[in-house]
């Protein structure tokens, strides 16, 4: 579990540096439920960092980090790791890219299983996730996917002790809860 989190921290250090040019800021929360209720918060910023993990001194000047772990509210081993950041994050694309690369080479090496693939589970109005599996740690499998607009970015891994095999891993139902994280940590105005 932590092995996720220290992989997540890493992948944002890799963003671009620039400005979000008009319409109301888009800023990242950590509510202390997501998706529903089925994730409860064990961790958000100031206490993640006080662990240790940290993305803020490789961000853009300006730009806000937001860490949060959270655990399934009916399962406490299956846990929810987001690192995400705020405040003009450059270009989309390629900071996307930045983090998803930054996650693969970060600690622990994450080891791709199943290539990046765009995965819409809310239809044409809802968020464009990029997503992919990866074996952690050499034995566990898991799910992560990630958004990236001008205003704001993130990347979720879900971690769950259990998952040994890639089979095990339901990509599709990984990015329906992303999907609601999304719309549950991004706050407009």
């Amino acid at each position: 579990m932590a092995g996720a989190a220290v992989a997540v921290a890493g992948a944002l250090l890799l963003l671009g540096g620039g400005g979000d040019e008009g319409g109301p800021a888009t800023r990242l929360v950590t509510p202390p439920t997501v998706a529903d209720g089925a994730y409860r918060l064990v961790a958000d910023t100031a206490a993640l960092e006080k662990e240790g993990i940290s993305v803020q001194p490789g961000m853009p000047e300006g730009t806000v980090s937001v860490l949060a772990r959270y655990a399934r509210a009916d399962d406490p081993k299956a846990t929810l790791s987001l690192s995400g950041a705020y405040g003009g994050v450059g270009d989309p694309q390629a900071v996307l890219d930045g983090m998803l690369k930054g996650f693969e080479e970060g600690p622990g090496s994450p080891a791709v299983v199943s290539a990046r693939h765009v995965l819409t589970p809310d239809g044409p109005g809802g968020p464009a996730l990029t997503c992919e599996v990866v074996r952690l740690d050499g034995r566990t499998y898991a799910p992560a996917c990630a958004w990236a607009e001008e205003s704001d970015a993130a990347l979720l891994i879900g971690f769950d002790p259990r998952k040994t095999s890639a089979t095990a891993v339901d990509e599709a139902a990984f990015a329906k809860v992303t999907a609601a994280v999304y719309r549950d940590v991004r706050e407009t105005g």
